[in-house]
């Protein structure tokens, strides 16, 4: 039989721990879960309600700037209302990479955070 094996998380290096805590929170209705304090970074869970996948935001305290690079994709976050999510992550410094674009029965649009890290909004139609 095989091992179970559900992804369980995706870490985000941030610059500053508290506003990329906040910028989550208040975009995205997410809470804060368990906190690892190390000698070299600290990190933050960060889950939506009743799901069990944890974006892990992580600040290295050696202040040395962490680049993201081309060779990941968008972090994926379904919606119910896309537009409402865009205002409030334009309201909070993003910028788009792609405008709200219709595919078939699902809209979506592409987002930069103010930490350099792209998400995908994705709400599906009926």
């Amino acid at each position: 039989m095989t091992p179970r094996c559900d992804p369980g998380f995706v870490k985000l290096h941030v610059p500053n721990l508290e506003e990329a805590i906040a910028f989550f929170q208040a975009v995205f209705d997410w809470s804060q879960g368990q906190v690892l304090d190390l000698p070299d970074f600290r990190q933050v869970a960060m889950s939506a309600p009743d799901n069990p996948f944890d974006v892990i935001l992580r600040c290295w305290k050696d202040g040395q700037p962490r680049e993201i690079g081309n060779g990941w994709g968008p972090l994926g976050v379904r919606t119910d209302d896309l537009d409402a999510v865009l205002d409030r992550m334009l309201e909070r410094g993003s910028s788009v990479v792609r405008e709200p674009t219709a595919a078939g029965k699902v809209r979506f649009a592409i987002l930069r955070t103010p930490y350099g890290h792209d998400i995908e909004l994705i709400q599906q139609g009926n």
